[in-house]
């Protein structure tokens, strides 16, 4: 368990460094003001892609926490079933 904590942390912190590496890259700047009609069209829309990317992955995990939440209900469900019919039979759970 220790093991996979330590191994955690790396992943986390090799994440981390990496996405501040790409933060601080700075675009190239113009000294003149440029207008957007003149841009080439894949710098017209340079978010789209970044906000495309992030409602998937907003909803990747949304899925997953619903389906890990489906998952827990059906088990407790399952033992709530069980000690009941326990209960029934006149047994100790």
């Amino acid at each position: 368990m220790n093991m996979l904590r330590r191994w955690c942390a790396l992943m986390w912190l090799w994440m981390t460094w990496g996405m501040v590496a790409i933060a601080q890259q700075q675009p190239t700047r113009t000294n003149e003001y440029v207008p957007i009609k003149e841009l080439p069209p894949q710098e017209q829309l340079a978010a789209a892609p970044l906000l495309i990317g992030a409602y998937a992955f907003v909803l990747v995990v949304l899925s997953l926490y619903v389906f890990s939440v489906a998952r827990r209900l059906t088990n407790v469900q399952r033992e709530i079933d069980r000690l009941d019919t326990t209960i029934k039979h006149g047994g100790r759970a």
